[in-house]
């Protein structure tokens, strides 16, 4: 309930035409009350000329009206053909209460469900690295799709339905203890009795949907993780053994569907048979009143009618019901998503000014849980500094690296720029000022241009170009179909590695952002790539009048950063050496140590290459 209470949240800006479709839905129950009302007087006046049942009629009326005196004064005839033009206008007015409040409700419903997927989307995105290391992304995406589903279909059907219904429930079960309240006891009294088994069912169907959501996401889990390692799958001849984790996990979903369906079958027909004992109850004591004439008739058919039109919402509750609880399940794993914390909280209220100085890493701790990775690590890179840092895998260089923009905060330390604490500023401020390339190249299912001015549609084609051209990427982009116009596919499926990575710098020529992260851009890609790629990265380093770029370098091949202004090596999450290149070497330490494993990796690589 609590779920479905937040939900309604959501209706909050459409307030008004909720109040509309309330009005709608009072005219609907009101004409349908009035199809009840009118049916019996009006067939016993007209069959047999009596007026006694119109005294029920009467109720509704003022007091000033003798309704049963007008009837007498009047022809049948005349009734007979009145009775036709009132059927029709009661049903025009029903007709358009019900296109009035079916087309608000269905707005408001739609208006709620789209809120709802922006907000879980501004969230995703507003949601640090750190938050996906520990979340599968097959799991998000069934959130985002599946579950957002089962919403819609629960706030589509079951909000109208349970205001819409819900109201008519109740003016139509007033009407009936209004028509006879003795006869509405009789009928109603077994009510209680069903709902009682109603609720535990209800109970049973929202654990057992909320078990089925869960393993739905561990499905498109699945899914997931076989399509994106496709060529190992079938490089390692696992296409059985998917088939197999897959079939298993999809006969748990089959089980717990089977439940949910055996929940929902006994319900309609659990209130049906209710609903007809109770009609068999009231025709078997009212039957005898009306021969002995107790109770005209008429009155006994309007308050059939009413109770059959009663108990047509009622199960439409029950069903819609059903759909309610299923959206319930799923919206609490979507709340769950929705109130997870950033680990890396937008709380800085400074704007970052322009970059001028230095970037300082002032005793630096780190840990991924229980584990350290950097540990007191102190490093400055001044202004127009190329600064990289080197060592062997595992020994924090990412991961210091990914602490500057902030994917992850430090744990113990700080890290300055111009004396200011990034966490003191807004990350807007602080990643404007930074440009990151990757190993792991990030292109979006569109054109070469779009990829390259990513988010940035007003920037001239010129500028695309030039920015292109400083990568060394216009040669081969200009080569492609339909040039920049070209669709890269799938994460640039349909692009070499070396291509993908000069789109990136493209791109980060385009930003150009007064600080550059580059993070072993060049470790993935055959000699021949890497060298066009170092020769765009060397030109993104620079800037006019032979200065550097301020820039960050994490380095795998140390002949990259032969020329680095300051080199830092990493061991074991500490700073042990700091130099430059010849200096490093000549100190027989770690990074000399390197140098010698990774030279000898270089020549087996040439020979190779040569072979």
């Amino acid at each position: 309930m609590n779920a479905y209470l937040r939900l309604l949240r959501f209706a909050s800006p459409y307030r008004w035409r909720f109040v509309a479709a309330l009005g709608c839905m009072l005219v609907l129950s009101a004409a349908t009350a009035a199809y009840v009302n009118l049916l019996g007087p009006a067939l016993d006046f007209l069959f047999t000329g009596r007026v006694s049942s119109a005294a029920t009629l009467a109720k509704f009326l003022p007091s000033s009206v003798d309704l049963a005196a007008t009837l007498e004064r009047l022809d049948r005839a005349r009734v007979l053909a009145a009775l036709p033009i009132v059927i029709v206008g009661v049903s025009l007015v029903k007709g358009v209460a019900f296109l009035g409040q079916y087309y608000l409700m269905g707005m408001i419903s739609q208006g709620i469900v789209a809120d709802l997927r922006k907000a879980l989307f501004d969230h995703l995105l507003s949601l640090s690295p750190a938050f996906y290391t520990r979340r599968h992304s097959g799991d998000l995406m069934s959130r985002f799709s599946a579950d957002v589903g089962a919403v819609q279909v629960a706030v589509t059907e079951a909000l109208a339905s349970y205001v819409r219904d819900g109201m008519t429930v109740v003016v139509m079960l007033a009407n009936c203890f209004f028509l006879d309240w003795r006869m509405s006891l009789v009928v109603f009294g077994a009510v209680p009795v069903t709902l009682l088994p109603v609720v535990r069912f209800a109970r049973r169907l929202k654990r057992v949907t909320s078990q089925g959501q869960s393993t739905l996401g561990q499905i498109s889990e699945m899914v997931q993780e076989a399509l994106s390692g496709i060529r190992v799958v079938q490089a390692y001849g696992m296409e059985r053994w998917e088939s197999r984790r897959f079939s298993e996990a999809n006969r748990r979903w089959l089980k717990l569907m089977s439940r949910t369906f055996l929940v929902r079958a006994v319900s309609s027909p659990l209130m049906e048979v209710m609903a007809a004992a109770g009609i068999a109850a009231a025709i078997w004591w009212v039957g005898g009143l009306i021969l002995s004439g107790q109770i005209e008739a008429g009155k006994f058919f309007s308050f059939i009618a009413a109770v059959m039109l009663l108990y047509q919402p009622v199960k439409q509750l029950g069903r819609v019901g059903q759909m309610a609880l299923q959206g319930a399940a799923a919206s609490e794993r979507l709340f769950e998503v929705l109130d997870a914390r950033s680990p890396v909280p937008d709380a800085g209220r400074d704007v970052l000014p322009a970059f001028r100085d230095e970037i300082r890493y002032e005793q630096v701790t780190f840990s991924y849980g229980e584990q350290p990775v950097l540990q007191d690590v102190s490093l400055r890179i001044g202004k127009g500094e190329v600064v990289a840092l080197v060592g062997a895998s595992g020994g924090g260089k990412t991961t210091a690296a990914n602490l500057l923009p902030r994917f992850w905060d430090v744990g113990g330390g700080r890290i300055t720029i111009d004396g200011k604490d990034v966490r003191e500023v807004t990350l807007a401020s602080l990643r404007a000022q930074l440009a990151v390339v990757t190993q792991e190249t990030v292109l979006f299912n569109d054109t070469v241009r779009a990829n390259i001015a990513y988010g940035r549609p007003e920037v001239p084609a010129a500028e695309v170009e030039r920015a292109a051209r400083m990568a060394q990427a216009h040669g081969f982009i200009s080569a492609l179909p339909q040039g920049y116009d070209t669709v890269v596919g799938e994460r640039g499926v349909l692009l070499s590695g070396g291509q993908r990575q000069r789109l990136a710098i493209a791109r980060a020529f385009l930003k150009d952002a007064p600080i550059l992260i580059l993070d072993e851009a060049t470790s993935a890609l055959d000699a021949e790539s890497e060298r066009e790629v170092q020769r765009a990265i060397d030109g993104l380093m620079g800037l006019e009048g032979g200065a550097h770029r301020t820039t960050l370098v994490i380095a795998h091949r140390l002949s990259t950063i032969r020329n680095a202004d300051r080199i830092v090596v990493l061991c074991g999450g500490r700073v042990v050496e700091a130099g430059r290149h010849q200096e490093l070497l000549a100190r027989g330490g770690e990074y000399a140590r390197l140098h010698r494993i990774f030279e000898g990796e270089g020549r087996e690589e040439a020979r190779a290459a040569a072979v």
